[in-house]
């Protein structure tokens, strides 16, 4: 693994550290994310995994480490509306999660990135709310609330980010880069993917070494050759 990375540009001024701290947010703890998801990434690419198994880990891991990340430094909560897993700040105004990117993700200007896959109805109403939010306010008339409706109304104010990614592997030198950025989404295009943000922080790139085809596997006081990529 390669410790230095490089800064990209940012979106919006101020520089991301300064961009974060507004959400209550520190780079270190996105970071750590990113590096164990690739790790979880490598760890599971041996010739007895499943092909999606190296895929499905970095997910699985960014979703982990993001929420008990954040869970365990700034006491955020998970939070799942219809399988759709989230982290919320203690007041419920921010909630992030995780979206895999194209190779536009963490590069300024336009055109924004696009999301891989479609955005689903979780996501759909997620952006909705986000352009919601920046319309001017006006007084809700208030009925009795609707069976169901009170866990709606608690989260009413939450915007919705996302912690974009897309992983790059240098053809000659197999050095594998990370770009990221932590993104509010205001737009989901033609087919159903997100498209288009209000704020984008773009996040510095994570280097890493390149994949090896094998590891050393201890066994008691010998060491195997085991086929790991």
């Amino acid at each position: 693994m390669i410790d230095n990375f490089l800064s990209t540009p940012i979106e919006d001024s101020g520089g991301y550290e300064s961009q974060l701290s507004d959400l209550g947010l520190r780079w270190e703890y996105l970071e750590q994310t990113l590096r164990m998801s690739e790790q979880a990434r490598r760890a599971s690419k041996t010739k007895d995994d499943a092909k999606n198994a190296p895929g499905s880990q970095d997910y699985f891991t960014r979703v982990r480490e993001l929420r008990y990340t954040l869970r365990t430094e700034l006491q955020w909560e998970p939070y799942d509306p219809l399988q759709a897993p989230l982290i919320v700040n203690p007041d419920k105004t921010v909630g992030i999660g995780v979206l895999l990117g194209d190779a536009r993700t963490g590069l300024p200007g336009r055109p924004h990135p696009r999301s891989k896959r479609p955005a689903g109805v979780t996501k759909e109403r997620a952006v909705a709310r986000n352009q919601d939010l920046q319309l001017p306010f006006e007084e809700p008339e208030f009925a009795s609330p609707a069976m169901g409706q009170e866990e709606l109304d608690e989260y009413s104010q939450m915007e919705t980010w996302y912690l974009l990614t897309s992983r790059h592997e240098a053809r000659r030198t197999g050095v594998v880069t990370v770009r990221s950025e932590l993104s509010l989404p205001d737009h989901v295009g033609k087919g159903g993917k997100i498209d288009r943000y209000q704020r984008r922080i773009l996040l510095p790139d994570i280097e890493f070494e390149k994949v090896n085809h094998y590891a050393v596997e201890t066994t008691g006081d010998h060491q195997v050759s085991v086929e790991e990529r």
